[in-house]
């Protein structure tokens, strides 16, 4: 093509790594099994000597990690480990009040609708369960996967998932190494990087543009991952579908397993309006996200290292920039031949 339908896509992200005093910013785009745009920008830090932002380069996803979590909850589901979605918190958190964890099951924990709050074993009802959306909690959700299969998440995901698709830029780090991309918490500040528990469920996942990309391709393609059906078909459809409960608000967004998925109703989603239905995605705190598009049969994804806009922070509004992202990548996709 004479000219390219992402550049748009691509001075945004570079302004918006400007914008929130990020070091580092990258863009993955597959569609049809084929990257077809990719861009790197800036360096793992600011200071003298850090390494040039590329391939290898391992941002920290930050809650974009959930749907790892959500996958591995799939997979125990699916293997016969936990029954159905619709068994109760109780079933599986006995050192904690009965009572208060009432009827709120496991889709209530995946659509983020427990109505709970969790400070250590004790655990308080803010709102009836089904009922409004509150805060992600995926390390309640490890810990029931690791309680009711024996093993953690990183376990789970690296044997079922990384080690068949080859994957090596997608760790939970426990200490650091020349790839990881430091994070940048504000413009004159020392780069930090997030190193915590190996298990799974921490704040410490880091992965490289590439194969986040490819994770969210894996999902596009009902678990097949060249030629070869690496997770169940049904795992997949569970972790995309909407598992929302019908008593929750139609205007709130509907999610699968963590996965936010656009659907005509909602009025307060995170996904950009011109998005067609069926689209789903995840971002994280530093800016990274996936954005899976199923009617162009694309993946696109955005990796930034700033958590100086976080939470609220420097006037930055996430959602608006989220929104804008994805209908930048709606256009250009849809100007891209079949």
């Amino acid at each position: 093509m004479s000219l390219n339908p992402f550049s748009a896509l691509t001075e945004y992200t570079e302004h918006i790594q400007h914008r929130i005093a990020a070091s580092a910013a990258a863009l993955c785009i597959i569609k049809d099994n084929n990257i077809i745009h990719e861009w790197y920008a800036g360096h793992h830090h600011f200071h003298k000597g850090a390494r040039k932002t590329g391939d290898t380069s391992q941002f920290n996803v930050y809650s974009t990690r959930v749907t790892y979590v959500g996958l591995a909850a799939a997979i125990a589901i699916d293997d016969g480990h936990i029954g159905s979605l619709d068994d109760r918190l109780s079933e599986y958190m006995p050192d904690s009040d009965k009572d208060v964890l009432g009827d709120t099951t496991l889709r209530h924990l995946v659509t983020r609708t427990t109505g709970l709050q969790f400070k250590g074993s004790q655990v308080t009802r803010k709102f009836a369960p089904g009922t409004a959306l509150e805060g992600k909690k995926p390390e309640i959700l490890a810990a029931i996967v690791k309680q009711a299969t024996g093993r953690t998440v990183a376990d789970i995901i690296t044997e079922r998932v990384l080690k068949p698709m080859n994957l090596t830029q997608t760790e939970w780090r426990t200490e650091g190494k020349e790839t990881l991309v430091c994070d940048i918490t504000a413009p004159d500040s020392y780069p930090t990087l997030r190193l915590e528990s190996d298990e799974g469920s921490d704040r410490n996942l880091y992965v490289s543009a590439q194969e986040l990309a490819l994770w969210g391709n894996l999902h596009l393609n009902n678990g097949m991952h060249e030629g070869r059906q690496i997770v169940p078909k049904e795992v997949i459809d569970m972790a995309v579908s909407v598992q929302t409960p019908p008593s929750l608000p139609v205007h709130l967004p509907r999610l699968g397993f963590f996965w936010w998925i656009q659907h005509p109703r909602t009025e307060q989603s995170e996904i950009g309006p011109h998005l067609p239905e069926y689209t789903y995605q995840i971002l994280g705190a530093s800016g990274c996200s996936c954005t899976v598009i199923p009617k162009h049969r694309a993946v696109v994804v955005r990796m930034t290292n700033s958590l100086w806009t976080f939470g609220g922070k420097n006037n930055f509004d996430h959602i608006a920039d989220i929104q804008h992202f994805g209908n930048l990548a709606e256009s250009a996709l849809s100007r891209w031949p079949d």
